[in-house]
């Protein structure tokens, strides 16, 4: 790799050094692993469809504290806190922690480790140079740990604002543990202005036994930004996690969810729509691990891309060989709107045991001329009845997301973006 990037690197981690209390030797030893394996490449088998040359062609120095303050969306309907970061840092006078404080420990990252040093090793460090940069520049974040039996009903949003930072980066890092039993709902959302900036973010997740976690993704960064995205989880015996999230922002954007089942009757559901315009990037990307008998996982995942789109999905689940009764199913479904759009699948089994029950499925096409036709026969104009079908097409993969609130405001984004190209011919 070039050595002025990881000089420049080197440099970044070294002002970083005291700020995340017991995070120096996991920071050096992160970069060292960073400085050897570099960033992913075409070649790199898990990478090959992300378009990342913009991370290798030059330095994203650490986001500067916004200039101004940012004007905010408003948040999707009631919710029980929201936890502001502007340019990767924790805005407090922007944050609403309602009545949340009274239930539910929060920290600051760290805070957290100001407290929990030998917690430190927790951290996930991950295998490739987006997530080694994310653990070795991590800087802010928020910690939420939500005692046994307690159930919060209301999402929790936490919003990630990029303003005025160009050619800069945010390493943010958030982390969830659930006790026994426990319920919260966590909607992430992204948004940010035309500077070229990359957002590098990554939650990590421990649902305890019998608890349930709900994980909403609206990821709607600037024109010119650089997005990539982690989410780690385990998931105890008869835990449940439910992860939905729609991709519309950015010039390359890429989310993985890696989830591993450790307990039996553990659930996962993970689902996903991707929108990509003129010029755009979505990859999305997951892994579930079966570990033990008796768990169960399903995706759906719905993307479209328009001329000079491209959107990719790969998606592997893996059984071990002591985890009989595992039921898996994963659904993908491309439309393309021009010939010059593209669409990626590769969804994987990799199964070690022989009483399961798996499949997966992946399609790609145009929209139905015949339904179009079918539509337009009873007197529905030609670019409503696109809408329409795409409405259709996307509602398999939002009918999980749990708050009424939240999935119309993701079906009205999906609907405004079809608006804009609805009178494109079949």
């Amino acid at each position: 790799m070039d050595d002025q990037l990881i000089t420049g690197y080197e440099g970044q981690v070294a002002a970083l050094r005291g700020t995340v209390p017991g995070t120096d030797d996991l920071r050096a030893q992160a970069l060292k692993d960073f400085a050897d394996k570099g960033f992913p490449t075409a070649r790199t088998e898990d990478w090959r469809y992300s378009d990342v040359r913009g991370l290798r062609q030059q330095v994203f120095g650490l986001a500067a504290p916004a200039a101004t303050v940012p004007d905010l969306p408003e948040t999707l309907g009631d919710v029980a806190a929201r936890f502001v970061f502007v340019n990767g840092r924790y805005a407090e006078e922007l944050s609403d922690l309602g009545d949340l404080w009274q239930a539910v420990q929060i920290r600051p990252l760290a805070n957290h480790f100001m407290s929990n040093a030998d917690r430190v090793a927790e951290l996930v460090r991950g295998d490739d140079g987006v997530a080694l940069l994310n653990t070795a520049l991590l800087r802010d974040g928020i910690v939420l740990s939500i005692p046994a039996g307690v159930e919060i009903d209301d999402p929790i949003e936490i919003l990630h604002v990029m303003t005025g930072a160009d050619a800069a980066a945010a390493h943010v890092r958030h982390v969830i543990e659930l006790g026994e039993g426990a319920v919260a709902n966590i909607v992430e959302r992204f948004v940010g202005d035309d500077t070229a900036y990359w957002t590098n973010a990554m939650l990590q997740a421990r649902i305890a036994e019998s608890a349930k976690l709900t994980h909403i993704r609206l990821q709607e960064e600037g024109a010119a930004a650089i997005h990539t995205a982690k989410a780690f989880v385990n998931v105890d015996a008869e835990g449940r996690y439910v992860a939905a999230s729609l991709s519309t922002g950015g010039r390359v954007a890429r989310f993985e969810a890696h989830v591993r089942l450790l307990g039996e009757e553990a659930d996962a559901v993970i689902d996903g729509v991707a929108l990509a315009a003129t010029g755009q990037s979505h990859d999305m990307r997951t892994h579930v691990s079966h570990k033990v008998p008796a768990a169960t996982s399903s995706q759906v995942f719905r993307t479209i891309a328009d001329s000079r789109g491209k959107t990719s999905f790969a998606g592997k689940v893996t059984v071990d060989k002591d985890a009989q009764k595992t039921d898996a199913v994963q659904s993908f479904k491309a439309l393309v709107f021009d010939k010059t759009a593209e669409a990626n699948a590769k969804p994987e089994l990799e199964i070690f045991a022989d009483d399961v029950k798996c499949g997966h499925g992946a399609t790609v096409g145009e929209l139905d001329a015949k339904a179009i036709f079918y539509l337009t026969s009873r007197g529905i104009d030609p670019a409503t009845a696109r809408q329409m079908l795409v409405a259709a097409f996307t509602a398999a993969a939002l009918e999980r997301v749990p708050f009424d609130a939240v999935r119309d405001a993701m079906a009205a984004r999906i609907d405004a973006w079809m608006a804009a190209r609805a009178d494109k011919s079949v």
